[in-house]
């Protein structure tokens, strides 16, 4: 656990060792650098040698396809309470949870983008605490213990550009639509609720190999005849290191707060996490990530373990 609270920090704390200072230049080579960085930028974005550990902020040009494979295994044996103590649970408690994002690029100018996402969730509950987080991956149980899976949600979306000139920032819109299951799945897998998501994405270079990823989403869950109206608004920050030309190494931290609504709005939940991943270039047009988080503080929440992997396919 030490070791990697450690190796994150340290891959943010890189940053203020990375920088150095140009050299002084007249107006118009300083204008002309500025316009080639931007350049360079736009390449790289609107392309495939993006960053993409758990949403792509890529604007496709017109009529590019872009193919999001994304899975998460979360599993946890321990939960911390409403003072943030430490307790073990009763079953261990395990979720994949599986994405296949397709989006295309719709507009000339490569400012908006359409897409349709299908969210998929398995959920297991363990009597043995020690049992094996691979255990999501098989359907038989034995005892008391439980095991569902289903596909949840279909999430219309797109994705937008909002400055012509500013390459660095995209915004993200979904509307998650659920799909109906039986009672007996909900006691595993939770109760379904339409959301409404708006993803803030930001890509900020640092130097020539070092970039911060930071994004906001608010997410909002409307109120329904099993569930109360619930808010969640994720703050993510990723520390990339590109390793030419093909690898990049990455940190992130993460802090999310739930508000639910009874009578009125309160701050029920949170939890903050930190991880270190890396990306893989397969090709110009498919990429690979992996990373590993791990919750390391809240209240009213699982002290989970998560594993996740993605694949992404831009054509040309």
């Amino acid at each position: 656990m030490r070791s990697l609270i450690l190796t994150a920090l340290l891959l943010h704390f890189i940053v203020f060792f990375s920088m150095g200072q140009g050299k002084k230049t007249d107006t118009n080579d300083h204008y002309n650098q500025l316009e080639s960085r931007y350049q360079k930028l736009k390449d790289s974005l609107s392309l495939s040698y993006h960053f993409s550990p758990a949403v792509s902020s890529v604007i496709l040009n017109n009529k590019q396809i872009e193919v999001n494979f994304f899975n998460s295994i979360l599993s946890a044996n321990r939960y911390r309470d409403e003072n943030g103590k430490l307790f073990n649970s009763i079953a261990r408690t395990s979720y994949l949870f599986s994405s296949i994002q397709l989006t295309y690029g719709l507009s000339k100018k490569a400012r908006w983008n359409i897409g349709l996402d299908i969210n998929a969730k398995a959920g297991r509950r363990d009597n043995d605490l020690n049992s094996s987080i691979f255990n999501i991956f098989n359907s038989r149980v034995e005892g008391n213990s439980e095991y569902a899976k289903a596909i949840t949600s279909i999430s219309p979306r797109i994705r937008w550009k909002p400055f012509r000139r500013n390459y660095h920032f995209t915004l993200q819109s979904s509307i998650i639509l659920p799909i109906s299951i039986n009672t007996e799945k909900e006691d595993i897998l939770g109760i379904n609720q339409t959301y409404f998501l708006t993803q803030l994405l930001y890509t900020q270079p640092l130097s020539e190999r070092l970039f911060l990823f930071p994004q906001i989403a608010l997410q909002y869950g409307f109120k329904n005849d099993k569930a109360t109206s619930i808010f969640y608004s994720p703050l993510t920050c990723y520390l990339g290191y590109l390793i030419p030309r093909k690898t990049i190494l990455f940190s992130l931290i993460n802090y999310v707060p739930i508000l639910k609504k009874q009578k009125s709005w309160n701050y029920d939940a949170c939890t903050f996490q930190i991880g270190v991943g890396l990306q893989y270039h397969i090709s110009k047009n498919i990429l690979f990530n992996a990373y590993y988080s791990k919750d390391i503080i809240g209240k009213n929440y699982n002290y989970f373990d998560s594993y996740n992997v993605g694949l992404c396919f831009v054509s040309n």
